[in-house]
């Protein structure tokens, strides 16, 4: 496998040839500078981007490494099928230092580089990609992308969209977009994208075929489609993709309301999820599903799992922390945030949560109509449970209305306030509880907030899911390593499963294997690591990764008690919603959440060998 060490500054660059995988390879980079000592926005705060490793259909993600400006310490992200593309250029892997002295873009021609400058400014990632396309015509191309969201806040993500035939392919918009790589990519190294195309071919596609067909006793395709059917089509629940399943798996208990659940009735949440079941998937699955609009990250798969319609491509996630989580229960008045959210290059999972916060703070009056620009949402849940469909489309226009004026806000940062709330909430909740300290009585402005700690600093928004796996502080937080299936458990149970899940989605991201492939690829992980990689036991040496990544992380911080008060509470809501008595009963003394937390942290540690322990 061949890399190449990119210094943006100098315009030097270094071959590497050595057998890494990618999460491997980005990890060897920090190590090597040291990047716990450093500012996220330091030059030296390495960026790597892999293309995955396995020859097969899934197998093609990009993977991205760099400290983030949020969780405080290493981390990943990656997107769907651009790997498939850079595989081309003769290159697994790239990394960058030093920071380019003009915005610059990083071309891969076959394994060449250069930096090419850019002096036009562009108002969204769609804009800055097909001036890529406009500049790099007749070239079979990709890129990776950031936009304003990058240069304005620590909450920037990565695009990319395949292109065809000098186009951009509708509906196969992928993101990395958690943890703030964008950001990294542009403050610390003055990159908007890298650019890359080639025509070198990969090889030993059929080699991992025959691993996997003689395993199943079945042809490849048959077993992708037949084990994907949550991200395709399921003919159970007639409706395919994370956003058409996801509604009916997790039921009354999706996110509202900033996450408000605990403090609604289970009749009250099943009532708003008619609504949701009316105004989002019947809607979703007029225009999505029975239409077929349905696309592929940009290799050749068949799980054609990205769904769009109203020219947005839909997920659950990113469309419930800007939709529900907002108050805005009507489908098209979300299109409008997510259309803004996603052309100014946005976590939308971060973003979301950050919006939901501040809609609280409103509402409760901890934050004034004028300290924002923005007026009062209207988060009045029962609006929603009654039914009356006037009423919740004048909500949801209102609530769209404020969440694209303070996204305007964010950017342009006219406003002292929106560069505070541009470093992520528990930055900006510590400073406005000094800055408002009048204002604070019982609750401060962190209670009202949803994400987990890291040290003194480190914090990322949760994943829209009510389970307690994504509110224990892990060492990565804000992906799915973790177990998230939504019931309530003993803390050392629970601990194991989050383990058990572990050995899984490490691997899986480490190989840059798309995670939708998860439970047909499980059981030949070992051997297509054998066979194709050279490796003698894949899992065991993720695992090893990952323990040195907790080593690592604890530098810039150890795992932090629940500082929010809303996030105690959904954890003893759970144990309310499952009727789960004995510890109905510890959590009358909420204090008692963090003993929760402990007990977890303590089996995990022993379970994985390392120290990540709540000191309480």
């Amino acid at each position: 496998m061949k890399g190449v060490l990119i210094n943006a500054k100098s315009k030097k660059f270094e071959v590497i040839e050595k057998n890494f995988l990618p999460i491997e390879w980005g990890f060897y980079w920090h190590e090597k500078f040291e990047t716990y000592k450093l500012d996220p926005y330091h030059p030296n705060n390495v960026f790597t981007m892999s293309s995955g490793v396995l020859p097969i259909v899934g197998g093609h993600r990009l993977v991205f490494t760099f400290k983030s400006p949020l969780w405080d310490g290493f981390y990943f992200s990656t997107l769907g099928g651009a790997g498939y593309q850079f595989k081309k250029t003769g290159l697994t892997h790239l990394a960058i230092v030093g920071k380019a002295e003009k915005p610059s873009l990083v071309v891969i021609d076959n394994g060449n580089i250069e930096l090419f400058e850019v002096k036009e400014e562009f108002s969204s990632v769609y804009e800055l990609t097909d001036y890529i396309v406009k500049n790099f015509k007749d070239k079979n191309l990709r890129s990776v992308v950031v936009g304003e969201a990058s240069k304005k806040t620590s909450m920037g993500a990565l695009f990319s969209q395949t292109i065809r035939g000098g186009k951009r392919v509708e509906g196969s918009e992928d993101w990395a977009a958690r943890g703030g790589g964008g950001s990294v990519l542009y403050r610390a190294h003055n990159i908007l994208g890298i650019v890359f195309y080639g025509d070198k071919e990969e090889e030993l596609e059929e080699e991992a075929k025959k691993i996997i067909e003689n395993y199943y006793k079945e042809k490849f395709i048959k077993v992708v489609i037949e084990h994907t059917k949550k991200y395709r089509f399921d003919e159970k629940t007639g409706t395919g993709g994370t956003f058409g399943n996801n509604w009916i798996l997790y039921k009354e208990k999706v996110p509202i309301f900033n996450w408000r659940m605990p403090y609604i009735s289970k009749e009250e949440r099943e009532k708003i999820l008619k609504v949701i079941f009316k105004n989002y998937l019947e809607v979703f699955n007029k225009e999505a599903i029975e239409t077929k609009n349905w696309a592929n990250c940009g290799e050749p798969c068949p799980v054609v799992c990205k769904k769009y319609r109203n020219k947005n491509k839909v997920d659950y996630e990113p469309y419930a922390a800007n939709g529900t989580l907002l108050g805005i229960f009507d489908l098209y008045e979300v299109d409008k945030v997510m259309k803004k959210v996603d052309s100014l290059g946005f976590d939308a999972i971060e973003i979301g949560n950050l919006m939901a916060w501040i809609f609280e703070l409103l509402d409760v009056g901890l934050l004034k109509e004028e300290d924002l620009g923005i007026k009062k949402p209207i988060f009045n849940y029962k609006i929603v449970a009654e039914g009356d469909l006037e009423k919740i489309k004048e909500m949801s226009e209102h609530n769209s209305e404020q969440a694209l004026t303070f996204i305007d806000n964010l950017i342009k940062q006219e406003l002292e306030i929106y560069k505070i709330l541009a470093l992520g909430k528990r930055k900006a909740g510590k400073i406005l509880n000094e800055k408002f300290k009048y204002r604070v009585k019982e609750k401060k402005f962190n209670d009202y907030a949803v994400y987990v700690a890291k040290g003194s600093w480190g914090e990322i928004g949760s994943n829209l899911y009510w389970t307690p796996g994504f509110f224990i502080p892990l060492p990565i937080h804000g992906k799915y390593l973790t177990y998230y299936k939504p019931e309530f458990l003993e803390p050392e149970k629970l601990a194991e499963l989050i383990v058990d899940s572990i050995k899984l989605e490490m691997t899986i991201e480490n190989l840059g294997m798309c995670r939708f492939h998860r439970r047909w690829v499980k059981p030949v992980l070992k051997e297509l690591g054998k066979k194709i990689l050279g490796r003698e036991d894949i899992e065991r040496d993720s695992i090893e990764l990952y323990r040195k990544i907790a080593e690592f992380n604890k530098k810039t911080g150890e795992p932090e008690k629940i500082e929010s008060e809303r996030v105690k509470d959904l954890i003893v809501g759970l144990a309310k919603e499952y009727d789960n008595k004995e510890w109905i009963e510890k959590f009358k003394d909420k204090e008692m959440v963090n003993e929760y937390i402990k007990r977890v942290l303590d089996k995990y540690s022993e379970l994985l060998n390392v120290d990540w322990r709540l000191r309480v």
